[in-house]
């Protein structure tokens, strides 16, 4: 009789599979890219591979949440570490961790532009569910942690972590060009749209954190007096 798997089995064998993922879907997108390529590259059968995963947009769902999970271990430590005293420190401190993940993992950015439109729509309820429910116990505490600082409301700390989200989707989907709409454009046109996603991303948000100081009309900057 076959041994049933243990528990850190079957959480290694899920990591395998993602680590697994996430090579192929650096080396060739998501669009193309097969469950049953997944299952051949991991040495598992597609049956196996969907009782772990039931769809493709829950695996790479799961995907993009293990790197939510790095990007706030990365954001709390960071506040542990430098102790935001003003609106100026907490501005630096984003923009700081955004450059790093800009350069450092194109995992997140890429996933992250594919979320809403894609993988929330087609990923199972149980798990979506599950994992949203993680993930904002997760930014609740964050926040909280964030709050006690002063400068900022959780409510206000929300605003500033989706419009984020949003300035990444945005400037990443439109750096995107299919090749049919590259050979219907005149050269001029086409420098125009083949834009550096980064630096659009990293200058968006520079201009939403000082706009929202000036609109806050340095309400973030005094609150700690009040």
């Amino acid at each position: 009789m076959k041994r049933a798997m243990t528990e850190e089995a079957k959480v290694a064998r899920s990591k395998e599979i993602l680590n697994t993922a996430e090579k192929l879907f650096l080396e060739s997108g998501y669009r193309d890219l097969k469950m049953s390529d997944i299952a051949k590259a991991a040495g598992i059968s597609n049956g196996l591979l969907f009782v772990y995963f039931k769809t493709k947009e829950t695996l790479f769902l799961c995907l993009l949440w293990r790197e939510y999970e790095k990007r706030l271990d990365f954001l709390e430590e960071r506040i542990r570490e430098k102790r935001p005293e003003s609106f100026s420190d907490l501005q630096s401190l984003l923009l700081e961790e955004l450059s790093w993940l800009l350069e450092n993992n194109p995992l997140y950015i890429r996933l992250e532009a594919l979320r809403a439109v894609i993988l929330e729509r087609g990923a199972d309820t149980d798990t979506l569910c599950r994992m949203k429910k993680h993930l904002c116990g997760r930014i609740d505490t964050w926040s909280r942690k964030l709050e006690e600082s002063g400068i900022l409301s959780r409510e206000e700390i929300m605003d500033i972590y989706c419009m984020e989200s949003g300035i990444i989707t945005g400037c990443y989907q439109q750096s995107l060009i299919s090749a049919s709409v590259r050979s219907a454009l005149p050269s001029t046109d086409l420098c125009m749209l083949q834009r550096d996603y980064r630096s659009d991303i990293l200058n968006g948000m520079k201009c939403y954190l000082e706009g929202y100081r000036i609109r806050h009309g340095g309400t973030a900057e005094k609150r700690k007096d009040l």
